[in-house]
């Protein structure tokens, strides 16, 4: 047949389709076209689809066959929404551990990726911190029912000009995308040696969170990398700060009712929370001190000043000084002084 797929460029898709599978990555026709790209006669998805088949790599499933697109919810601008869910994995020794992922809905670049112990909402917010250092705040973020995430976290992103948004029971597809994207996670993970801990496990998360961004093309942005398409876009953020503001995140333990902000900065918080650990996030000369997830104290921060008190003049607080003696209306005296007594 003259226009026959020559076998050396068939070889070359089942390889690339084998290499693409032991990586856990996807391994359609549309990746290993998009990966054979600069090979010389690469056919079309349908073709390697077929040649897929008749080399028994694939077995039509007329059930999975796609539907008719639906309704479709996608953020006009970077940072204007992200996708926040928390999914489980296993330690090589079978410890159950959480991964805590977040995908800008306009873009899709994973802004975050993170193992931990428990997804709590102190935890939560600490990941999302760190995240927004890099890539800055969003107007707001969408999650499921979880306590963590639609209490706590939402209580202290509020502080921040952030929005909080939730799916509705039983109802995933709100949060569709990152719901998406576990699946798409734990197959790469799957195919990787078992992490023998938490550390182990984040080493590659952060590993997969670079491919994902820049390496692999993303189907519902026309097969461009997310990190290109979040770049090229408008950025939103908190409906009350300025987008240009920079964000700078600290840890601090508090000591004598003081953290530390950077090598400069000491804050007072109040001797209440000595020995505790502290979520220090400046935006700008806004500042906002969280102690397990809650906001502990808000502030503005002067320049001027390496300490930032409480108040801002020595002494006690107006609120806390006691308070005066009350006082007494002084009754006009019975006898004016001058005048005489009537003595009768």
């Amino acid at each position: 047949v003259a226009n026959k797929t020559p076998v050396a460029v068939e070889d070359e898709i089942v390889a690339m389709r084998k290499q693409l599978a032991d990586q856990g990555l996807d391994a359609g026709p549309a990746s290993i076209r998009f990966h054979l790209q600069d090979l010389v006669g690469v056919p079309s998805e349908a073709t390697i689809w077929r040649i897929l088949t008749a080399r028994g790599f694939v077995t039509p499933e007329p059930a999975k066959a796609p539907k008719g697109p639906g309704r479709r919810f996608v953020a006009e601008r970077a940072n204007e929404c992200w996708q926040i869910d928390d999914t489980g994995w296993e330690l090589a020794d079978g410890t159950e551990v959480k991964i805590l992922n977040t995908v800008d809905d306009h873009s899709r670049v994973l802004v975050a990726s993170v193992a931990m112990a428990s997804c709590t909402g102190a935890a939560t917010l600490t990941a999302l911190a760190a995240a927004a250092a890099v890539l800055g705040w969003p107007t707001r973020f969408l999650s499921d029912n979880a306590k963590a995430f639609r209490h706590v976290l939402a209580d202290a992103l509020g502080a921040l000009g952030i929005a909080a948004g939730h799916s509705r029971p039983y109802h995933p597809q709100t949060n569709g995308k990152v719901e998406r994207f576990h699946q798409t996670l734990k197959k790469w993970l799957a195919a990787q040696p078992a992490a023998q801990d938490l550390e182990d496990l984040q080493a590659q998360l952060d590993i997969f969170r670079f491919i994902y961004n820049h390496q692999r093309p993303h189907r519902s942005i026309g097969r461009r990398f997310p990190a290109q398409i979040w770049a090229q876009a408008p950025k939103s953020g908190p409906a009350d700060q300025p987008l240009g503001a920079p964000t700078h995140i600290n840890t601090s333990r508090v000591h004598n009712g003081t953290v530390r902000a950077g090598r400069r900065y000491q804050i007072s918080i109040g001797a209440t929370h000595n020995d505790t650990d502290a979520l220090i996030i400046r935006t700008g000369a806004h500042c906002h001190v969280f102690i397990d997830g809650h906001l502990a104290r808000q502030l503005t921060i002067n320049p001027d000043r390496d300490h930032q008190p409480l108040h801002d003049r020595p002494g006690r607080p107006p609120h806390l000084l006691p308070s005066p003696p009350p006082t007494t209306e002084r009754k006009a005296p019975r006898h004016p002084r001058g005048m005489p007594r009537d003595i009768t």
